[in-house]
């Protein structure tokens, strides 16, 4: 089949797009104009569209022909600054533009998958999360720009599935760790919360600043970070490998239409687990430190639609993650895939 992948030079994109050119599929990737690493992916295989996708007539051109579309280009986070103008353009005109060319594409299109978020869910509830979270166990409601275009894209999806039958699946990501990223990840560092506590003037977020500035040593000290209880904390991510599993094991499946999907690693991890294990590996220090005043981190994802559904079976786990990224940044491993 010939894809169009939107967002094919980010690090997720650009994972999809090579193995699905490694499985025999004809890609083409929607790039902005002076996109510098769209000659990478042209070295691989994919033809290249310049575009913008808030253009309407560049977005219909760039579909002519294809028979799916990997809508995951975006403006995110990482990805900016941008404006609130700019989340909306990119995000919602932009979904708008894609889901019209998939509708002008008739019979021919065969399957659209659009990229959400687990940004989309109030995921930090005081006392955390104790129920593995399904995709509707939790409202959609954000106030970030990101996360509320996301938002406003899922309805939108709907929209087109209900009232045009189109055949759309919606997939969330958990945060996603790429190759190597775990090592440097902030929330495993002792200075990231030194960072936010700092300057806080309520009584509770001060005397966490100070537990916090007791345990610094100037080192690059890992934290074990804990709610005001004691408790660890506890998260999902997922690692780009097993996002590239997902969408081939989703591409083509009528069992996904008009449904949405989050997809993360095989378990969530907990702080008192992973800190000691990347410390072993990194041979740094480490200390345990009650976070009180601090959004409290603690869920996991129920993944059984998935898996029920398409054969879901994410296998890249923390452990496996560290390990790998170590290789990746010596330079000793070729098994990983690239960031970009």
């Amino acid at each position: 089949m010939k894809i169009l992948v939107t967002g094919i030079t980010g690090r997720v994109g650009a994972n999809i797009a090579r193995r699905f050119i490694d499985n025999g599929h004809e890609v083409r990737g929607f790039v902005w104009p002076g996109d510098r690493k769209a000659e990478n992916m042209a070295k691989v295989g994919a033809e290249i569209f310049e575009g913008d996708l808030i253009n309407h007539d560049d977005v219909m051109r760039a579909s002519g022909g294809v028979d799916a579309i990997f809508h995951l280009g975006a403006a995110f986070q990482a990805g900016g600054p941008f404006t609130p103008e700019q989340y909306f353009d990119i995000n919602v005109k932009g979904l708008f533009n894609v889901l019209e060319a998939g509708l002008a594409l008739g019979d021919d299109l065969k399957h659209l998958i659009w990229t959400s978020t687990d940004a989309t869910m109030h995921k930090y509830p005081p006392g955390g999360i104790a129920e593995p979270i399904r995709e509707d166990s939790l409202s959609l409601v954000s106030t970030d720009w990101y996360g509320y275009t996301k938002v406003l894209g899922e309805n939108l999806v709907n929209r087109y599935v209900r009232k045009k039958n189109m055949p759309a699946t919606v997939i969330r990501f958990a945060n996603v760790w790429g190759a190597g990223e775990i090592l440097n990840w902030p929330q495993f560092y002792l200075k990231t919360f030194l960072a936010n506590f700092e300057g806080r003037t309520d009584d509770v977020g001060k005397a966490t600043y100070e537990a916090l500035k007791a345990e610094d040593d100037g080192t690059n000290k890992l934290i074990i970070a804990c709610d005001e209880n004691g408790r660890p904390w506890k998260k999902h991510n997922v690692e780009v490998r097993d996002l590239v599993h997902g969408f081939e094991a989703a591409f083509g499946k009528e069992s996904t239409f008009g449904k949405t999907y989050q997809l993360a690693s095989p378990g969530p991890f907990t702080w008192d687990t992973a800190i000691p294990y990347l410390a072993e590996q990194l041979d740094l220090p480490y200390c345990r430190v009650n976070l009180a005043g601090a959004s409290t981190t603690f869920y996991e994802y129920d993944m059984s639609g998935s898996r029920n559904d398409f054969g879901y079976n994410p296998q890249v786990g923390f452990e496996e993650a560290v390990r790998e990224a170590i290789a990746y940044r010596d330079g000793d491993s070729d098994a990983l895939i690239s960031r970009d």
